[in-house]
C-alpha cells in the first residue's frame, strides 16, 4: 500500500491541474470544519486561500467512480462560505483511482 499510495501523490503533486495549488502562494487548511448557523458542519478535504487576491479553492478528492452526489457535497462546501461573504469560491473534484482525473465545477 505505501508504495501504491506515495505514486499516486507523486503524480496527484505533479498533475497539470493540480500543482498550481500545492505553492506558497496559498494559505491553506486541511480537513477544517465549517460550523454553520444551523449547527451544521462541513469539513472538505482543502480549502485554498489565495494571499493576493479574495479568491478561495475548495478541494475535495475522492476515491471510485464520479458521482452527483460529490457534486452535490462540494457545492455545498462553496455555499456555506458564500454564506460566510466570500464570492468568489472554485470547486474543485479530484478523483484519484486509476488514472487522476480533475473536474473544474
Amino acid at each position: 500500500d505505501y508504495q501504491r499510495l506515495q505514486k499516486v501523490v507523486t503524480e496527484l503533486l505533479a498533475h497539470h491541474e493540480i500543482h498550481s495549488f500545492f505553492t506558497e502562494k496559498w494559505t491553506v487548511k486541511n480537513e477544517k470544519e465549517i460550523l454553520m448557523s444551523n449547527g451544521r458542519t462541513y469539513i472538505p478535504d482543502r480549502l485554498l486561500f489565495s494571499k493576493d487576491t479574495d479568491k478561495i479553492v475548495v478541494i475535495d478528492y475522492k476515491t471510485g467512480k464520479e458521482s452527483d452526489k460529490h457534486e452535490s457535497q462540494i457545492t455545498d462546501y462553496a455555499n456555506a462560505l458564500m454564506l460566510m461573504g466570500k464570492s468568489n469560491v472554485d470547486r474543485i473534484l479530484v478523483y484519484t483511482s486509476g488514472d487522476i482525473n480533475v473536474l473544474r465545477l
